[in-house]
């Protein structure tokens, strides 16, 4: 399948953050928009389902108690699992029960935002190569999931942003086919990462790079409240590589 000569380019408000996507194949104009329509879709469901803002969620009714977690969708309970798993893996320093982030938030208080945004982007893409598209990109917030290529010999090149100075780049990362990179840290949304860790946080930010945006965003979260630790952490998940800033502005990486 060939290439435009430019992408075609939609963004939507998403998740608090917007995405953006990036259709590259010389496929007709609403082929394409039928694709990207599906799946926001997807992103709008998936968003509606686990989102702590809408008391209409899944998440937020079992929050309330109006919700047995057993009888939530399997989706609801595939994700837990894997925020579990991810708990046990990271020795606590990711969690989905942010315990003191409120005054208001109970003992049993469940927030899967630090895993979602990364697993809903990638199982909502996957619907874009459904649709018969081979090349694009979709970037929501710091996560980017690739597919194919921009141009028959180049790759998809992903800027990632100084957090300690706005508007500059740190590093650009080239990355091609089925790829993802993911970004952690202060520079969009301040620190809102919540972690059992003691550590004393040592990063403005973290960007993890892997073949899947769903655990590169969620080691991401997890290694950025690890501090430093967290870039030798990332070394040993085999296939994801790490570009750590520092609050002092030096870096630190695997790649």
């Amino acid at each position: 399948m060939g290439h435009r000569t430019a992408p075609l380019i939609r963004s939507a408000p998403l998740m608090g953050t917007v995405a953006s996507i990036h259709v590259y194949d010389d496929q007709p104009d609403g082929v394409i928009d039928d694709a990207i329509t599906t799946f926001l879709e997807e992103m709008e469901r998936l968003e509606a389902m686990f989102s702590t803002f809408r008391p209409t969620s899944e998440i937020s009714r079992i929050n309330a108690g109006e919700l047995h977690l057993l009888d939530a969708s399997g989706e609801v309970i595939e994700v837990l699992d894997a925020c579990t798993s991810l708990e046990h893996l990271s020795n606590g320093a990711f969690t989905v029960h942010p315990i003191g982030r409120s005054p208001t938030d109970p003992a049993g208080f469940i927030d899967p935002a630090g895993f979602v945004k990364g697993w809903a982007t990638e199982r909502s893409s996957e619907l874009l190569t459904a649709a018969q598209l081979q090349h694009w990109y979709v970037g929501v917030g710091g996560d980017v999931q690739t597919h194919g290529r921009p141009s028959a010999d180049s790759p998809f090149s992903v800027a990632i942003a100084d957090p300690n100075q706005a508007g500059n780049i740190v590093v650009v990362l080239d990355v091609a086919d089925d790829h993802a990179v993911a970004t952690s840290g202060i520079a969009q949304r301040g620190n809102h990462i919540w972690s059992r860790s003691a550590a004393r946080n040592t990063l403005a930010s973290i960007t993890v790079a892997g073949p899947h945006l769903t655990w590169a965003d969620a080691y991401a979260t997890a290694a950025f409240a690890m501090g430093d630790d967290g870039v030798q952490w990332i070394s040993d998940r085999v296939g994801y590589e790490a570009f750590a800033v520092r609050l002092d502005g030096s870096h630190v990486t695997t790649l």
